[in-house]
């Protein structure tokens, strides 16, 4: 009777050492990013850690981060890639699209939208580090106002209504008046005021038209953003019900 096959004991090592590999792998490409992506910080896991508040009715991309004091109110939505950390009040209805920076102490209203790669800061605290600020810069944003595409914004106040154009810088402590518009491409300098129901311009930005209208608004910007903010509110609001059921 002839003797059983049995393996060389040197392919039996290579086998070993072939399964080995293989479970090597297998941790590496399919658990270990399935590990990694439940610990990422997204929305999800962001909303769990401590002095987040989050209205079930917000709206927010697995992408976006929040880290720290942060308040969302009802029927916000913050596309993917914003990243929100410090101490940060957003209102109701309001919008803050793709990568999105705001950091620091912030207080953004209701009905405002807040368009794509902006930056938003808190500003200078005062007296220190050769700060020139007698009091803490504020960054406050009102209700119904109209931050667009690439703007930057340091320790900007701006009252209800008021509009910062594409790619403008607001410089620290800047004030922007109720119903005011910074226009595309424009600049202020440090403690500038913009006066309301202006329309300033240039770098550094002059006011070119003062009492300006709702028809000068629209003229402007091709649409009247106190009505687009609404329209817009209303069709997120419908969207986030159909999709959570409420």
């Amino acid at each position: 009777m002839a003797a059983p096959f049995m393996k060389p004991q040197h392919k039996l090592i290579k086998d070993k050492e072939r399964i080995m590999i293989k479970k090597v792998i297998f941790i590496s490409v399919i658990i270990l990013p399935c590990v990694f992506f439940l610990l990422s910080p997204s929305s999800i896991t962001a909303q769990k850690k401590s002095g987040l508040n989050i209205d079930p009715t917000a709206d927010i991309h697995p992408t976006a981060y929040l880290e720290g004091r942060v308040t969302v109110g009802p029927y916000t939505k913050i596309d993917a890639g914003t990243i929100i950390t410090g101490n940060v009040t957003i209102g109701h209805h309001t919008l803050i699209r793709c990568n999105v920076t705001i950091r620091g102490s912030n207080k953004i209203g209701n009905y405002t939208h807040i368009y794509d790669n902006v930056n938003i800061e808190g500003g200078r605290p005062a007296k220190v580090g050769s700060s020139k600020a007698e009091v803490p810069d504020r960054s406050i944003i009102g209700d119904g106002c109209w931050i667009n595409h690439g703007a930057t914004m340091h320790g900007t106040q701006i009252g209800d209504g008021g509009a910062i154009g594409l790619n403008s810088c607001c410089d620290y402590n800047t004030r922007i008046g109720k119903g005011a518009i910074l226009a595309n491409g424009s600049a202020t300098h440090v403690d500038q005021v913009i006066p309301e129901n202006s329309f300033a311009e240039g770098v550094p930005a002059v006011v070119k038209k003062k009492n300006i209208t709702e028809l000068d608004r629209e003229n402007y910007f091709g649409l009247r953003p106190s009505v687009w903010t609404r329209f817009e509110a209303a069709n997120i609001e419908k969207s986030i019900r159909n999709k959570k059921g409420f």
